[in-house]
């Protein structure tokens, strides 16, 4: 039986990415769509023929210019807006490979590195981004760990489990 149409509509899934180093987490803020002037998580959309994690890593690299590879998952949101459907949005935490910020000009137009105490300056700052910068800049940082798994059928995938 095929999956009924109303459950291929009116849902999207975003990613953000929380990277951190030495007690800052990376910002940007937005200059284009909507939340303009936000600051916020590096992040975006995931593309239909990517992972979670391919698509986190592509969207702090397009928007903050610097590599990153994923640790876990930090959290998520499920929010229902009768004008934008069914969003969830999963935070990612990452590790910096290489690079330092740089805007991308068109999506937004400041990255940096921030301490807790500068962020809590940041004007707008979303709750949402309050709330996940508080947590991956205290000392017990809890994360869903990446687990390679295959499926009966030989597929392979990522689950993340604490």
């Amino acid at each position: 039986m095929p999956i009924p149409q109303r459950y291929n509509t009116g849902y999207n899934i975003g990613v953000g990415g929380a990277v951190v180093r030495g007690g800052h987490l990376l910002m940007v803020r937005r200059a284009s769509r909507h939340g303009r002037g936000n600051w916020q998580l590096p992040g975006g959309f995931i593309e239909p023929d990517e992972t979670i994690e391919q698509a986190v890593v592509r969207e702090v690299q397009e928007e903050a210019g610097v590599v990153a590879e994923v640790e876990g998952v930090l959290g998520l949101r499920n929010r229902y807006d009768p004008e934008q459907g069914n969003g969830v949005y999963v935070v990612m935490l990452l590790r910096l490979v290489s690079g330092e910020p740089k805007a991308d000009g068109r999506e937004v137009d400041h990255a940096g590195f921030f301490t807790l105490d500068q962020i809590r300056e940041l004007n707008p700052l979303p709750p949402v981004n309050w709330e996940i910068a508080q947590r991956v800049l205290c000392p017990d940082c809890h994360i869903l760990n990446p687990k390679a798994v295959t499926n009966l059928n030989g597929a392979r995938f990522t689950l993340f489990v604490g």
